[in-house]
């Protein structure tokens, strides 16, 4: 009789072995859009102060952060490509600041009207967008990947160093 020997740490090893990598994703909801940015390109999340110094309304703004100046870009209309009527603009709800930066550890704050949550993803949960869409669609910033989580909810995967660029250029900030 051969007699089997249940290793605990062996299954343990075995179900490690089976389970998909996973990505940790911040989302949040512009307009009617859910969209993403992966965890590690945010470096905080405050409570929106005052924005001020765009008269023309191009989306480019400053807020104070940490004693200095720090560039604010309107996330809606970097997406959109057009002012976004959003929740806030009817109500007095608190509006969040996603402190974001890019490969070169420069930040630059992007307000949104919703409270972010972060989300532990499949690896199978990112699914390339048609390049028809990516070329002709009307959400602009976005990487090629779409999330979709389950089948009521998916998210555009936004891409940093799209939203930190202005007309072609990057933004270059200074501290």
């Amino acid at each position: 009789m051969i007699m089997t020997i249940y290793s605990h740490h062996r299954s343990r090893r075995l179900a490690n072995k089976n389970k998909e990598n996973t990505r940790q994703i911040v989302t949040f909801l512009l307009g009617k859009e859910w969209f993403a940015l992966p965890i590690d390109a945010i470096q905080k999340v405050v409570q929106l102060g005052k924005i001020y110094g765009d008269p023309q309304q191009k989306g480019i703004s400053l807020t104070h952060y940490q004693g200095q100046e720090l560039l604010v870009i309107d996330v809606a209309r970097r997406i959109f490509g057009t002012e976004v009527l959003l929740s806030h603009k009817d109500t007095e709800q608190t509006r969040f600041l996603l402190i974001i930066h890019n490969k070169n550890n420069e930040i630059v704050g992007l307000p949104i009207d919703s409270p972010p949550s972060i989300l532990r993803i499949p690896e199978s949960a990112l699914i390339p967008l048609p390049d028809i869409y990516l070329t002709q669609g009307n959400i602009d910033c976005i990487s090629s990947t779409l999330i979709q989580v389950n089948e009521q909810q998916s998210f555009f995967l936004l891409d940093v160093s799209q939203l930190m660029s202005v007309k072609g250029d990057h933004l270059s900030v200074t501290h």
